[in-house]
């Protein structure tokens, strides 16, 4: 039997549906494919190396912070979007996998064009001719950025709730602490023990030194800097010297009290005016210990390490900026071995710690003397 010979006309319209077809079904799955890559924030490359043409979709050129196929991602235009910090890594692995082939994932930065870092997770695989030789370099980048802003946020989180424990193991001790120690002062004045009286509210007062030394060096930032002692709101040591000179008369002698405790400030005044110094004024803050100190030209300034709006340490400066010849006699709760040589390497003339030795007016009397004599 002869074979029916089928008409050729009819074969080509078949082969054109065919194709339409084919092309139909590729233009449905590129739009897929584009439509699963926008939802999963990814994009994918094809880089050929010896023309050094990269084919990026058009997600990942919105990645990267541009239209799609706005231009050709060579290699320079790729590495000079990668952050500066992340592309010694990056080409360091293409060199890698460049010269043993193979497959690769790094994590890496980019910065777009209006200065916004996002963080990609890359992977690649090295495509190699049939001698061997390296051709082409394709992958994708998935944008990973929330999920890492997300991490690093659940990190410090969890970080703060770590130093909100010991910060709040340490506040119970403390207040047992002092509440101990007070109470048993108070059951020793009542039976009119005096020096127990002293005794314990010594030992009390050292106890909590210690303890917020050893809150403060246990942090990553170390001892305290300027203004990390600012308080938000008010408050409800180095022996002095003897000076062979004579001291001026104490009458003459213009002090400034800074501290925001009010009650001490009272008691510091009462000590100074009853030996016959004269107490120009009080400052509740840093920042108002500083002006007054500009205002009334103090001979002496007696201030506090941690005091709302400026902390000692910040009023210090520039209490010596300001009132250069006046003398700044620092008292703070806290110890001796955590601040004295901070402060006296800031130019302050005396160090003292707050408790039961204090003694206001015998340091007062130590730095005029010291002045004196070397004025004589």
């Amino acid at each position: 039997m002869t074979p029916r010979r089928i008409p050729m006309r009819k074969t080509t319209e078949r082969l054109h549906e065919e194709l339409d077809a084919t092309r139909q079904e590729l233009a449905d799955l590129r739009a897929r494919v584009a439509a699963a890559q926008q939802l999963a924030n990814m994009g994918d490359y094809d880089w050929h190396i010896e023309s050094d043409t990269n084919s990026w979709s058009d997600q990942l050129y919105r990645i990267y912070g541009y239209e799609p196929q706005e231009f050709n991602a060579s290699y320079d235009r790729f590495l000079s979007m990668v952050h500066p910090d992340d592309r010694d890594a990056v080409t360091a692995m293409h060199r890698q996998v460049y010269e043993t082939g193979g497959s690769w994932t790094i994590t890496e930065r980019i910065v777009r064009p209006d200065g916004e870092v996002r963080h990609l997770a890359t992977n690649g695989v090295v495509v190699k001719d049939e001698d061997g030789t390296p051709v082409r370099m394709r992958g994708t980048c998935v944008d990973i950025t929330d999920r890492v802003q997300a991490e690093t946020a659940n990190e410090e989180l969890a970080a703060s709730l770590r130093e909100w424990q010991v910060r709040r193991r340490h506040a119970f001790e403390i207040n047992d602490n002092v509440v101990q120690g007070i109470s048993a002062a108070v059951l020793a004045l009542q039976l009119g023990d005096l020096d127990a009286v002293a005794s314990y509210l010594d030992r009390t007062l050292r106890a909590a030194r210690g303890m917020m030394g050893d809150l403060l060096l246990d942090r990553p930032d170390g001892e305290p800097e300027a203004g990390s002692m600012v308080r938000s709101t008010a408050a409800a040591g180095i022996t002095p010297v003897p000076a062979s000179g004579q001291a001026p008369e104490p009458a003459k002698v213009r002090v400034l009290l800074a501290d925001d405790y009010h009650d001490l400030r009272e008691l510091m005044r009462f000590q100074l005016e009853r030996a016959g110094y004269d107490v120009v004024g009080e400052a509740a803050d840093g920042e108002q210990a500083v002006a007054l100190a500009a205002e009334l030209r103090p001979d002496v300034v007696v201030l506090d390490l941690a005091m709302p709006e400026m902390d000692g340490l910040q009023a210090l400066p520039a209490l010596r900026e300001s009132v250069p010849d006046a003398k700044v006699i620092v008292v703070s709760g806290f110890a001796n071995s955590l601040m004295a040589d901070r402060v006296l390497a800031a130019g302050a003339a005396r160090f003292a710690e707050k408790g039961v030795g204090i003694d206001v007016v015998g340091m007062v009397a130590s730095v005029m003397a010291e002045q004196a004599e070397r004025a004589s």
